[in-house]
């Protein structure tokens, strides 16, 4: 196969999916910043001198104005910081990103399938397809792509699936190090990329054992533990919540189970036809008689406990984690899809598509998305017109204080702006000398450098709660 054929495939998958990923997550993204981080992220990155780039890799996260524990993330700086050099504070510049994020790795990931089945021409073509849109139309998408401080999620998943096809692929350990770490200092759930490059040297069809794959793990490995010496020296110690640590059994199958629930949410069925599906995927590459297909199923469930186990570790759930086990089950169905059975792996990995569609289109969550992208604007240009009328050294109301918008009963709720956030918006509008702090009870007359805004809470203005 020539270079420029070999090319074919990965550009016209990438041209597909931004395309694909602009009309689905377009109409939901761009109007306005979405989730608590994104102005103090913004005004932590920008960049200010031709230093600064470099710069972020010495900074905590948001420069330490996050109120509920310690990370560095210096990648999701990096990219803020040039989305602000493009565009400013237009939301417009932070969506385009996001949305390229997303198609990125549903390309990546199609093609870490193709290779996983070892498929070529039209069946590689198919396989391909499968995986990119299995992740790419994942209702959990709805949880990240139009939510600017979550690329956190989607950096760190980007840089793992890279590493995972550069290893697969046999790279360099150079190029396999560099991928791990990045995925590292974008986020901490970028550790799983050392077991997950493990199982995937595991995978290649000239796999020599135990030894070969440990050797090709090596590069990731030392990739992550050169990010875990940046994160200690930043923060002075590993950082993270206050409730990060090793959790007890009861803790690991809730989140398991929250995890779970958050993978299937809108699927027909719910998580019990998905599991079938799944088991039945990872019976049949168990059946094909080749080593490479056991390996692939060790691949994908490695995988998800390892996504599992960090967020366990983590101490959390929220709904956007289950990203994490998007990218396994992705990889599941397309490799079912194009295996030596195909009769069989077929119906399998379109059935996975098919309900991972139905639960995007059946999601509460577009309808919430829309209406809160409508509040959030409302808000940011309120807060923003208060701030250039009001004199530092004076107190200020901010009424009504949208905190988050639910449109319909039992969806997630869409986190619009916390005190914080908007603090963070009044210094990008100020400028550095006048600080803005933001409460929500009637602060004391301030000093001369310093505006005080009351938050006082209500519901969204009627106009923004119109019909879209």
């Amino acid at each position: 196969m020539s270079q420029r054929s070999a090319l074919v495939l990965p550009v016209a998958t990438l041209a597909l999916t931004l395309l694909a990923a602009w009309l689905v997550y377009g109409t939901v993204s761009g109007e306005a910043l979405l989730g608590f981080d994104g102005y103090p992220l913004i005004a932590a990155s920008a960049f200010h001198s031709i230093a600064d780039p470099l710069a972020v890799f010495g900074d905590e996260l948001m420069g330490g104005r996050y109120p509920d524990g310690r990370f560095y993330r210096p990648i999701v700086h990096l990219t803020f910081g040039v989305d602000h050099a493009l565009g400013g504070l237009d939301p417009a510049q932070y969506a385009r990103t996001d949305i390229a994020l997303a198609a990125l790795t549903s390309t990546i990931l199609g093609l870490l399938a193709s290779a996983l089945a070892g498929a070529r021409g039209w069946t590689a073509a198919a396989v391909t397809a499968c995986a990119a849109a299995t992740y790419l139309l994942h209702p959990a998408q709805l949880e990240v792509v139009p939510y600017a401080p979550r690329r956190a999620d989607a950096l760190a998943l980007l840089f793992t699936v890279a590493a995972t096809l550069a290893v697969v692929r046999d790279a360099r350990p150079l190029w396999t190090a560099l991928l791990a770490l990045c995925a590292l200092l974008s986020k901490e759930s970028g550790v799983v990329v050392v077991p997950v490059t493990f199982a995937a040297a595991l995978c290649r069809s000239d796999a020599k054992g135990l030894r070969a794959a440990l050797r090709s793990a090596a590069g990731p490995a030392a990739g992550v533990a050169t990010g875990m010496v940046l994160r200690t020296i930043v923060l002075g110690g590993l950082g993270g919540h206050a409730e990060s640590g090793a959790p007890g059994t009861g803790s690991i199958g809730n989140i398991t189970l929250s995890l779970w629930e958050a993978l299937a949410a809108g699927s027909p069925g719910g998580g019990a036809l998905l599991g079938l599906l799944a088991v039945a995927a990872l019976a049949l590459l168990g059946a094909r008689g080749t080593g490479q297909g056991r390996a692939t199923a060790r691949l994908v469930l490695l995988w998800a406990g390892s996504a599992v186990a960090i967020t366990s570790f983590s101490g959390r759930f929220h709904d956007w984690y289950a990203l994490g086990l998007v990218a396994p089950l992705a990889v599941l169905g397309g490799v079912a899809a194009g295996g030596a059975r195909r009769a069989a792996g077929v119906p399998i990995g379109l059935a996975i598509l098919g309900l991972v569609v139905t639960g995007h289109l059946g999601s509460p969550q577009r309808d919430t998305l829309g209406v809160a992208q409508a509040v959030s604007a409302d808000q940011s240009s309120r807060f923003v017109a208060l701030m250039e009328s009001t004199t530092p050294g004076t107190t200020a109301t901010f009424e009504p204080w949208v905190f988050a918008v639910s449109t319909a009963p039992g969806a997630p709720p869409v986190f619009v702006h916390a005190p914080y956030s908007l603090s963070a918006l009044g210094e990008l509008i100020l400028g550095p000398d006048v600080e803005v702090i933001c409460v929500a009870v009637r602060p004391p007359l301030p000093p001369p450098d310093l505006i005080h805004v009351q938050l006082i809470p209500g519901p969204p203005p009627a106009a923004t709660l119109a019909p879209r």
